[in-house]
């Protein structure tokens, strides 16, 4: 391709240009990889989960900037005007990814070491921050990239735990359904009880600090004049900070279970994070904020689940996600990111790595 290999918003379109939905990110860690090269990065790779990786800078503080490659299934045209980039993945995440590697290219004198890393599998199973988890690599901060916007900061999401929930009865004849359990009404009763008490663990006017939960998938019945035998479904949990996932788990199996003919089986949880507002890496983010493109900082907390919760949890490590784009086009068939927004997001990084190494040295 060619072209400035330093236009941010050149490295943007391209990304965008390579498609990249989840297990399919290899095209696009390649050419992460050239742009780190070309970009002063050293020791750039790709580890064994296809993350795309790279290191600039040296000093006493290390800081890993993760952005996650893959996007949503389903290509969309990328167009670029004066304004804004659209695409699949312009919001989520491909613009935070970029600003994320082109800001820590400036790394070189500001007595922070950054490891950048584009993820796998965030939209999937995780695998690629999982293989960073189990790296030796040691870090002292951690910045993840998603959408919020150039003048916020995200400090915090909602756990989730993927509950199955199996409603088995003896089915039988359609005509004579008063003869007849049920398997898909078992499971509308036993929703309903789940309903009241998600409505109990609800903070009224505060989504992030209630436990919700969403029925996502369901599958009831095999012919259409048999009463259905069977009922499958599969809960989305979303578990605030201060509350364990296992402890609102066990409060949903004994609920789900009781009086009927019913099997809870959980998935892996990933507990809430809510970093300190008071952190160092906060200070740094919104004293950036204000210096590089003079906006009055703002601390978000979201009701989703993103890498920070997984990495900040196993390792240790303080984390804040931060990144460009409109987070209500994600997913959907308008991604978009505003070109100034996503600029603007690329000077705070930078100044905010510049920000940590004198805040770690006490210099400000």
């Amino acid at each position: 391709m060619k072209r400035d290999r330093r236009d941010p918003i050149a490295l943007l379109v391209d990304s965008l240009r390579i498609y990249s939905p989840t297990t399919r990110e290899g095209a696009l860690g390649e050419f992460l990889c050239e742009e780190m090269e070309s970009l002063g990065y050293s020791k750039v790779r790709t580890d064994g989960a296809g993350n795309a990786i790279g290191r600039i800078g040296s000093g006493k503080v290390r800081l890993l900037l993760c952005g996650h490659m893959d996007t949503v299934p389903g290509e969309l045209k990328v167009r670029r005007t004066k304004e804004s980039v659209s695409g699949r993945g312009a919001s989520d995440a491909k613009s935070p990814l970029c600003a994320l590697m082109l800001a820590g290219s400036r790394a070189m004198d500001s007595g922070v070491q950054v490891t950048f890393a584009g993820a796998t599998e965030e939209e999937g199973a995780g695998r690629g921050v999982e293989e960073l988890i189990r790296s030796a690599a040691k870090y002292d901060y951690a910045v993840f990239g998603e959408p919020s916007g150039a003048h916020k900061i995200t400090i915090g999401y909602r756990g989730r735990v993927s509950v199955n929930v199996l409603v088995r009865t003896q089915g039988g004849h359609a005509g004579s359904p008063w003869a007849h359990e049920n398997a898909f009404d078992e499971f509308c009763s036993v929703l309903s009880r789940l309903r009241e008490y998600e409505a109990s663990r609800t903070v009224a006017g505060d989504h992030f600090r209630s436990v919700s939960l969403s029925p996502t998938i369901v599958s009831a019945g095999s012919f259409h004049n048999v009463v259905p035998s069977r009922c499958e479904a599969t809960l989305d949990l979303r578990v605030p900070p201060g509350t364990l996932a296992q402890d609102v788990l066990k409060d949903i199996s004994s609920i789900a279970t009781a009086g009927a003919r019913v099997e809870v089986t959980p998935g892996e949880a990933t507990e809430a994070y809510e970093a300190e507002p008071s952190s160092v890496l906060v200070r740094a983010f919104q004293r950036a904020i204000l210096l590089a493109i003079r906006a009055k900082p703002a601390l978000v907390r979201k009701t989703g689940t993103g890498d920070m919760n997984t990495f900040a949890q196993k390792r240790g490590v303080p984390c804040i996600t931060y990144g460009p784009g409109d987070p209500t086009t994600s997913h959907t068939d308008h991604e978009t990111v505003d070109v100034r927004d996503y600029l603007n997001s690329i000077e705070v990084i930078s100044e905010a790595i510049s920000q940590l190494g004198k805040l770690s040295e006490g210099l400000a």
